[in-house]
């Protein structure tokens, strides 16, 4: 019998659209049945690079990179080299983006097992789980310094309630102002037009006339300050605390801090955020975790020198007991300031060590015996940890 050509053409599309669909469907099967990705586990550094630690310090417009770098060039010093003139232990910067995004390289790259980081950045991803549970896969070695939120503003903004519905600059989108600027204008009422540029663009949109102010996180005094305010006569605006600051301390920038900006006597309040120095958990066996065990010996039994003259002075504020509640301290850092505490006469070796057991500040004469000190505290630890 003879099928009608309609019939058959008919029959040829049905066909055809039920292999259409099949294909179509497939692939949502396949998911359905696939288990999701598993993340993504973080290879070590390469073994051509086995004394090198790498550490990422912000953007290149971030204040914590000159930190980074003084930490490289201290760990550096003071070392016999190799026959081909290699060091037994260095720091490598790293440049990075700030905010969220370096605390992602620790996470991932195998270059990066350090950052400089804000302990608002660190309790906002805990929190929301963004890159996961961070507290299984980071450690801290130590708390730092304050960084101060800045808002530098063209001269027809004279307070911050003057930025209402006006482009502000939060810096590269990402970064680790941005937290604190949306939180900041959020709790004041003070609702901003979001741009996120680098700040010489932002100077020269704020010289047109198309944005209003700039905001960013630096360590008072911070050298962009006064070249963006030198460069387009700008001003700093004051920030009220807002009520409810829990993550945030109130603060002021000083005449001391720029005596080019700020009369004498007079200060502009403002908020401040404290940073930490954090590392990746390596495992307790591998050599990467070796390796940050030798960083923190060099960097613990000589950090009087980072408080020398020539240093920021930020590096004077720096209390090595200080503890980030919640989150686990480096093990050898722990031993490390567990010793330097039983040195100590009428004091106990228990637990974390307190604020008053750290390594005092001393005058610039006083350098010289606080870092002997500090060396035979370190070898004196070193010697325990061998015997074990």
């Amino acid at each position: 019998m003879m099928v009608p050509d309609s019939v058959a053409r008919s029959s040829r599309i049905g066909v055809a659209a039920a292999l259409l669909l099949l294909v179509e469907l497939i692939p949502s099967l396949v998911m359905a049945q696939t288990p999701p990705t598993p993340p993504i586990i973080k290879q070590a550094a390469p073994a051509r690079d086995p004394n090198t630690i790498g550490i990422v310090g912000g953007g290149p417009e971030e204040g914590a990179l000159r930190f980074v770098n003084e930490i490289a060039k201290v760990i550096a010093s003071g070392q016999e080299t190799g026959p081909n003139g290699e060091l037994a232990l260095r720091a490598l910067p790293f440049v990075g983006r700030g905010g969220v995004h370096d605390v992602r390289d620790v996470l991932s790259l195998p270059g990066v097992d350090m950052a400089i980081t804000q302990e608002h950045i660190l309790t906002r991803l805990q929190e929301s789980k963004e890159l996961g549970d961070l507290k299984s896969r980071l450690v801290y070695v130590t708390k730092l310094f304050n960084e101060e939120f800045h808002v530098i503003a063209r001269q027809d903004v004279r307070q911050v309630s003057d930025l209402a519905g006006k482009p502000v600059n939060l810096g590269d989108y990402g970064n680790s102002a941005e937290d604190i600027a949306r939180y900041v204008f959020r709790t004041l009422g003070v609702k901003v037009s979001e741009v996120y540029l680098g700040q010489d663009e932002a100077l020269e949109e704020m010289r047109q006339g198309r944005v209003a102010a700039t905001a960013f996180l630096a360590a008072k005094p911070a050298a962009m300050v006064e070249r963006l305010i030198n460069d387009g006569g700008f001003h700093l605006i004051p920030i009220p605390v807002p009520a409810d600051a829990t993550l945030y301390l109130p603060t002021s920038l000083r005449h001391e801090d720029y005596p080019k900006l700020i009369p004498t006597g007079e200060g502009v309040e403002t908020v401040a955020v404290g940073t930490v120095l954090i590392a990746y958990n390596w495992p307790e066996k591998s050599s990467r975790y070796q390796l940050l065990g030798s960083f923190v010996d060099a960097f613990l039994s000589r950090f009087s020198e980072f408080q020398a003259p020539s240093r920021h002075p930020k590096w004077q504020e720096v209390n090595l007991a200080a503890t980030l509640p919640g989150w686990k301290r480096f093990k050898p850092a722990e031993r490390w300031l567990q010793s330097s505490q039983a040195r100590r006469p009428g004091t106990a070796a228990t637990g974390s060590v307190s604020q008053s057991d750290t390594p005092q500040k001393t005058a610039p004469e006083g350098r010289d015996a606080e870092a002997e000190r500090l060396f035979e505290e370190f070898l004196h630890w070193r010697e325990q940890r061998g015997r074990r």
